[in-house]
């Protein structure tokens, strides 16, 4: 279970208050990064969305503690968010979430926004999803009650092993599979 992730964003309150709409979640500061938020679900899980500054990045922390007191205070040994002067256009990472609101309350909350919004049959049809582009930047797929069911249904391990059950040649720890480049199923 992802409990949560950090994006960064060119206007992380305009953000962090879009996603919390969508949730009908709450947004708090983030203080371990200046001008950052917390973005809280309130699903019951604890899902939550960091949101920072563009060229925010997470770098290690300096030395280790001593492992025998798990007691010890581990603040200089831990990651650190820092700015980076490299602030890339678009990224690899992205966000699929789920909310209560329907395609057309998405639409219009994004569209209100000013990014790009489509509806996606990823996989030919498989399944289907709202893409928004927060910031015309950064993707976040948005999946309304009845497309996370279905998102539910073909991610179960029986449903994909009969669908790759070509590609696969013989049962083997999931570790140990590669699957071919031309499969292109994940959103």
């Amino acid at each position: 279970m992802i409990n949560h992730i950090s994006i960064a964003v060119n206007e992380p309150e305009r953000v962090a208050n879009f996603i919390a709409e969508l949730w009908e979640g709450y947004v708090y500061p983030f203080p371990p990064a200046p001008n950052s938020f917390f973005v809280l679900a309130n699903d019951g899980k604890g899902t939550a969305l960091e949101i920072t500054p563009a060229g925010t990045v997470l770098v290690p922390g300096e030395g280790l503690p001593d492992e025998s007191d798990l007691e010890a205070v581990t603040e200089e040994h831990e990651a650190q968010f820092v700015r980076s002067e490299f602030v890339p256009r678009y990224v690899a990472t992205h966000i699929n979430i789920n909310t209560q609101k329907s395609i057309e309350e998405i639409r219009e909350l994004a569209k209100r926004e000013g990014w790009r919004v489509l509806v996606c049959n990823r996989g030919g049809g498989l399944f289907q999803l709202v893409e928004v582009w927060v910031e015309n930047t950064l993707m976040l797929e948005v999946m309304t009650p009845e497309q996370t069911e279905r998102y539910i249904k073909i991610t179960d391990p029986k449903f994909m092993e009969a669908a790759f059950a070509d590609t696969l040649q013989q049962h083997h720890p999931a570790t140990d599979r590669v699957l071919p480049n031309e499969l292109s199923l994940i959103g």
